[in-house]
């Protein structure tokens, strides 16, 4: 069986259009719903959970146990950039409860459409990953170009996506081009929940001095581009973003 560990990203569409192309059997595109996605991106997502069922791939749609709002309120507080705790919660465990009942005697490969394009310290394959219950991993993409994927993206017939995977808006690592384009029911809902926390979703000493989501959202439309670009990373080993 091959897993294809998919947020429907730019790198997650290709991977699915070159595990066709492969001739690939058995295989099952898996996709984890946070309950915190940009407005209109479950539609997106439908859109390509029809496409990969057309190609004759399964379709696994999990949900988060708790969606993000709700995790939040139980953790009295938001995760940072360093301390991306969220993603183990809303992404890895659904996913490890349900490889153990799917894959029990863990035979199966997880597909991951990781580059390194974006992170160059990828390897193509891991024999036994902590992060799918010691399942093997590979990164068929890994060294697959802009251009390249991008080609793939096309024959799958879609159009490359401007952001990475909306599947959690705002993420913690939200960039100022990302900011500055949310919708205002993605602001409204973060409003909301800074309320009921009493705290920032962005840490105000990184957004030049901004606290609470209208105030950075507004700074961030006004702002360089390159601001916010220091990172530590979407949650790598998780898959998130990219």
């Amino acid at each position: 069986m091959y897993i294809i560990r998919s947020n429907y990203s730019n790198n997650a569409i290709a991977l699915v259009q070159w595990a066709h192309q492969q001739g690939l059997q058995n295989v099952v595109v898996c996709y984890v719903d946070t309950g915190w996605a940009a407005e209109g991106w479950l539609e997106y997502v439908a859109q390509c959970e029809r496409y990969v069922e057309r190609l004759g791939f399964k379709v696994k749609h999990l949900k988060s146990r708790l969606p993000f709002d709700e995790l939040m309120m139980v953790k009295n507080g938001f995760p940072t950039a360093r301390f991306q705790w969220c993603s183990l919660h809303l992404k890895g465990i659904p996913l490890l409860q349900w490889l153990d009942k799917e894959d029990p005697e863990e035979q199966a490969t997880i597909l991951i459409g990781k580059r390194r394009a974006e992170h160059e310290n990828i390897a193509e394959f891991i024999d036994c990953c902590e992060f799918h219950g010691e399942r093997k991993v590979w990164h068929p993409l890994v060294n697959h170009s802009d251009n390249e994927r991008n080609t793939l993206i096309a024959q799958a017939g879609f159009e490359p996506l401007a952001t990475l995977s909306q599947e959690c808006s705002p993420c913690i690592n939200s960039r100022v081009p990302e900011l500055s384009n949310l919708a205002k029911s993605d602001i409204a809902k973060v409003e909301e929940l800074e309320e009921d926390l009493d705290a920032p979703l962005f840490n105000p000493e990184l957004c030049a001095g901004n606290k609470g989501i209208v105030k950075v959202v507004s700074w961030a439309k006004q702002a360089d581009k390159e601001a916010l670009e220091t990172k530590f990373g979407c949650s790598f080993s998780f898959g998130c973003g990219v």
